[in-house]
């Protein structure tokens, strides 16, 4: 039976105690997305936003048809006919047509506003127009503990603390699998387990005013062989440019924990195809970019992508040469708020300019495109947002991340072929999280 979402919007208005400049304006939702939807080129068109797709959290996974299951494909991008939507696509997706000729394509579906946060996080969301400041040169927010920092952003760097310090509950833990590929395609999958806990956003801790916290993080790699037992723990304080990212690694040779020093900004990941901070598409430090907020425009971006994430689809059929299985993706018109970040004078990264896309219902970066020193383009990221309405919560649940210099790509997240499913709503107190828990987690069989 198909559910009806529930439109939390006029909830909130009528039930939350706001200054009355918030709540009447109706064209914004509580996270600063325009409420009304718009026609779009190619009969395309964004629909009005109704309170995003919700479940009481008892609804039983056998009853959950998602509001889009029938939709029918519109049309197809291919390479022959993309200079046809090319205002519609991000520099890093014509690149691909361009790389992929015969291969790559974008399926093209009716778009639906399924996002959206529980009502205490759009609660703190709406008092956060007036109360949020940025400090210490951007790199830190003061006047929030929850909810979206900057529901109006003014400036490209309070648009990205709202990916940074976005909504993803109390915690979450679970196995998430990696694959980082070669030219022809062929592969192999790092598993892992992780154990998170958020400060930002989280209820049940209460922030220091002195360090507050985004997250802490325990995760074990489980698989291959090779490199199972090694873990780390993590501790990740809202403001990095005053507070120091603390990494700890766990040696299952040496069965000893060490403090190792931060690792993040352009340190490489992943076989040295993507950098720390590419992780979660972007996950600061804010101090060596500059941030110009370039507006917000209609674009196709991965959506309610169900299908990539099927049980059904085994990481073979998933992972091709060159890219993702492009007839598993599922493209919808979005509105996303484009930003410009360009390399500071006298700072170091590899990327001299990135230019992100930000979804406008959930603040998810689900694209970016990098360029190199030259200013030449390199690399293209995207996300693939994922709706789980019994949270409820939008996420970014698998990223690929393509240098298309080298014909390689990296896959994060991946779940398919896992027999659970994450739990998210994960409680757990900061003692959870010292070097001594790292021992006990790193010993647990996972």
């Amino acid at each position: 039976m198909r559910k009806t979402p529930v439109s939390l919007l006029t909830t909130l208005l009528l039930a939350l105690s706001v200054p009355a400049a918030l709540a009447e304006p109706a064209e914004l939702t509580p996270v600063g997305a325009e409420r009304a939807g718009a026609e779009g080129p190619h009969g395309l068109r964004i629909p009005d936003w109704d309170g995003g797709w919700v479940l009481p959290r008892d609804t039983d996974a056998d009853d959950v048809e998602a509001p889009y299951e029938d939709d029918d494909r519109l049309f197809t991008i291919t390479a022959e006919n993309v200079s046809d939507y090319a205002d519609l696509l991000s520099e890093g997706q014509q690149a691909l047509f361009a790389a992929y000729p015969k291969t790559f394509e974008m399926r093209v579906y009716p778009a639906h506003r399924t996002a959206t946060m529980p009502a205490p996080v759009l609660e703190a969301s709406l008092a956060n127009v007036d109360r949020v400041e940025l400090v210490n040169n951007g790199s830190g927010l003061s006047g929030a503990v929850a909810g979206v920092p900057f529901p109006q952003p003014a400036s490209g760097i309070e648009a990205m603390w709202n990916h940074v310090a976005r909504y993803r509950t109390s915690g979450f833990r679970g196995y998430v699998n990696r694959a980082t590929t070669t030219k022809s395609g062929d592969y192999v999958v790092e598993r892992t387990y992780l154990e998170i806990v958020f400060g930002y956003n989280n209820f049940d801790i209460e922030q220091d005013e002195d360090k507050p916290m985004i997250a802490w993080i325990l995760s074990k790699t489980v698989a291959p062989a090779n490199k199972s037992g090694d873990a780390h723990l993590l501790h990740v304080p809202l403001d990095r440019s005053q507070h120091e990212t603390l990494v700890w690694v766990y040696n299952k040779g040496t069965r000893k924990v060490r403090r190792i020093g931060e690792v993040g900004y352009d340190n490489p990941f992943a076989d040295g195809l993507m950098t720390q901070d590419q992780i979660d598409m972007f996950n600061g430090p804010f101090d060596r970019y500059d941030f110009k907020l370039l507006g917000k425009k209609p674009m196709l971006v991965p959506y309610n992508t169900e299908e990539l994430h099927s049980r059904d689809v085994e990481y073979d059929e998933l992972i091709e040469p060159g890219h993702i299985d492009p007839e598993l993706v599922r493209y919808e018109l979005h509105r996303m708020w484009v930003v410009e970040a360009t390399r500071r004078e006298g700072s170091a990264h590899i990327y001299d300019k990135r230019i992100f896309y930000l979804d406008e219902d959930s603040w998810l970066v689900l694209m970016q495109d990098m360029y190199d020193t030259r200013g030449e383009f390199w690399r293209y990221a995207e996300s693939y947002a994922l709706m789980y309405p019994r949270v409820p919560l939008l996420v970014n649940a698998m990223q690929t991340h393509y240098d298309i210099q080298s014909r390689r790509y990296v896959i994060l997240n991946m779940r398919n072929q896992e027999d659970e499913p994450l739990e998210y709503d994960v409680r757990a107190p900061k003692s959870a999280f010292t070097t001594s828990a790292l021992r006990r987690f790193a010993s647990q069989r996972h």
